[in-house]
C-alpha cells in the first residue's frame, strides 16, 4: 500500500471525507444565514425572502450577492425568474460584490436551479425552508 508523507490511502480517504463534511456544514451554515437575515426584512420561505432581496435595488450589492449565492445552493427553480432579470451572461473581471451584481454568481446559481449537481446539498439542504 502506497504511503503519503506515512498517512495510508484508507488515511486520505477519511482526510478527504472529514474536509467534504466539514466543507458542506460551512455551506448550509452559510446558506442558513443568509435565509434567516432575509427572512427578517420579507415574507415567505427561504427561496422567496432570498429573491425579494435580489430585486430589492435598496440593498446593498453585497448583500443581493449573497442571496443569489444562496439560491443556488437552494437550487430552488422560483429563483430562476428573479435571477434571470440580472442575468446578462457578460463575463467580468475584477468585480467588486459591493459593486454590482456579479455575472459568475448568477450563472453558478442558474446552473444549479436548473438541476446542476450540488453534491454538499446532500449533507445540509434536507430541512432549510
Amino acid at each position: 500500500m502506497k504511503k503519503w508523507l506515512g498517512i495510508g490511502l484508507l488515511g486520505l480517504a477519511v482526510v478527504g471525507v472529514l474536509i467534504f463534511i466539514i466543507t458542506s456544514l460551512w455551506t448550509g451554515s452559510d446558506v442558513r444565514r443568509y435565509c434567516k437575515n432575509a427572512k427578517k426584512i420579507y415574507q415567505g420561505d427561504c427561496a422567496t425572502a432570498l429573491s425579494e432581496l435580489v430585486i430589492d435595488n435598496s440593498m446593498p450589492y453585497r448583500d443581493r450577492n449573497h442571496a443569489i449565492w444562496a439560491l443556488g445552493q437552494l437550487g430552488d427553480r422560483r429563483g430562476l425568474t428573479y435571477i434571470t432579470k440580472f442575468y446578462t451572461g457578460k463575463k467580468q473581471e475584477n468585480i467588486s460584490p459591493d459593486n454590482e451584481l456579479s455575472q459568475y454568481e448568477m450563472e453558478k446559481a442558474i446552473r444549479l436551479m436548473q438541476g446542476e449537481l450540488n453534491i454538499t446539498a446532500i449533507i445540509w439542504r434536507y430541512g432549510v425552508k
